[in-house]
């Protein structure tokens, strides 16, 4: 590939300086021609009218004074002839006269110098022929037919072109050092990158190009690198997320076989062991329903398939409800759960709505300590609902704080769950068109925040409602 980047840039520069080589030699050949020109032009305006008599100027009449205006007009290293306005040749300073007359360039007859390039058919050197007016109290009294050699131009523009030929080749060699280095420095990258996503592809995560280079090249480098990284913390939070679900299903499963055995054979157990080895397989069986509800929860948001039934609800009774189902929870670790809502109905998915807050405060008696507060505040601001549930907890590091609403993630790993309740949470509230938003001052505790978008006509009447359910 190197190879191809050095040859597209060299076949670009010889390209452009080709181009340039031929414009450059086409104006250099113009300015020099025009500035012979111009060199007869102004030797011919410089020199005053030889004769003393006036007429119409006809053949006879320049006949007459020809020999003084060749004289007086004649130009060191040019051949000069003097023809009338019709192009019949009169005299001239070979002494050879043609018999043919010269074609005229209208232009002469207007005032104007120009110029002919001619070269002799029998390969004589090439000539430039220039006509200029003889001009005589303002009038045409003929015309006078320089014919200069452009051998010596032609020799001056050569050896410009010939220089201009060494400079372009110095330019297109100095081109090519620096196309090989730029093609070093875009093949060298890409290998490197190249390299990376064959071992990326092959489940190797953990290698990076520790390697830095320049502009987008390190750009993409880091991106890939980084990619890496976040590829390798996925398959972590994965096999972290296989171990604990492993171990949250075993749980049950174990528990409920180990009852089904004892109570296969009833002899010796009481009425109570019975009912009691009941209640676990009844327990433990919710459980494992609770965590298949999860994993189906979390399928459909993996696969956008999630989907709500809206309806009109009573955000704050939804809240209260929450609050009651968790309550014993709470008591257990003397928390007080303290209450603070305002009467609104929004337009939600009450189960879908009711699995987020249950999540958020379930997460907050989780990791708050005993004989602690948690506040649940909901307000409405602006049309927008919001509810505020702060705890007193341990709080979540700085650099976890991001992940918490990632899928598998736990700032823990020791905790119970498998790390989908955040994620799934914060779906919920983006198909709502709200936001789940976290705090954390790690040691001191964490706040949530969920945003949920309300009509104007969907809210009731303000009534504050204030409850504090007593601690166990």
């Amino acid at each position: 590939m190197k190879r191809k980047v050095v040859l597209y840039f060299m076949f670009l520069i010889v390209l452009t300086l080709t181009l340039v080589m031929v414009f450059f030699g086409i104006g250099m050949k113009r300015y020099f021609y025009q500035e012979l020109s111009d060199t007869v032009k102004n030797h011919s305006e410089a020199v005053l009218p030889v004769w003393t008599q006036q007429g119409d100027f006809t053949r006879l009449l320049l006949a007459e004074e020809s020999d003084a205006i060749i004289k007086a007009y004649k130009m060191d290293d040019a051949a000069l002839s003097l023809l009338t306005r019709n192009g019949q040749m009169i005299q001239s300073s070979t002494g050879y006269l043609a018999e043919k007359n010269e074609s005229i360039d209208p232009d002469v007859l207007r005032f104007h110098t120009v110029y002919h390039i001619e070269k002799p058919e029998n390969g004589g050197e090439k000539i430039m022929a220039v006509y200029t007016p003889l001009l005589y109290e303002g009038q045409i009294a003929g015309v006078l037919k320089y014919e200069v050699s452009l051998t010596d131009t032609d020799a001056r523009i050569y050896k410009l072109l010939s220089w201009g030929l060494v400079v372009c080749m110095l330019v297109a060699f100095l081109v090519f050092l620096v196309s090989f280095h730029l093609g070093n420095s875009i093949v060298k990258p890409l290998k490197s990158i190249i390299m990376l996503t064959k071992r990326m592809a092959e489940g190797n995560y953990k290698e990076k190009i520790e390697k830095s280079y320049p502009y987008e090249a390190g750009e993409l480098v880091d991106m890939l690198n980084y990619m890496a990284d976040e590829i390798t913390k996925a398959d972590h939070m994965k096999n972290d997320f296989i171990s604990s679900i492993s171990h949250e299903l075993r749980t049950p499963l174990t528990g409920i076989k180990g009852w089904v055995e004892t109570m296969r054979d009833p002899e010796g157990l009481t009425e109570d062991e019975m009912k009691f080895g009941l209640k676990i397989i009844d327990e433990e069986t919710e459980r494992l329903i609770s965590l298949v509800e999860s994993l189906l929860d979390f399928s459909r948001y993996q696969s956008d398939r999630m989907s709500l039934s809206l309806s009109f609800v009573p955000f704050d009774e939804l809240i209260e409800k929450v609050t009651f189902e968790l309550l014993k929870k709470a008591e257990k670790k003397n928390i007080h759960l303290i209450t603070e809502t305002t009467p609104v109905v929004i337009e939600a998915d009450w189960d879908k709505l009711k699995q987020v807050v249950l999540n958020v405060l379930d997460n907050a008696i989780k990791f708050s300590p005993k004989s602690s507060d948690i506040v649940i505040t909901q307000t409405i601001e602006d049309h927008c609902v919001r509810l505020v549930i702060r705890d007193t907890g341990i709080g979540v590091k700085a650099e976890h704080l991001k992940y918490l609403t990632q899928s598998f993630y736990k700032a823990d790993k020791k905790s119970m769950g498998e790390g989908l309740g955040l994620a799934i949470s914060r779906k919920i509230m983006t198909l709502h068109g709200g936001t789940l938003s976290i705090e954390s001052d790690y040691g001191r505790g964490t706040t949530v925040t969920l945003n949920l978008p309300g009509k104007q006509d969907c809210f009731l009447p303000s009534e504050n409602k204030q409850t504090q359910p007593p601690a166990g």
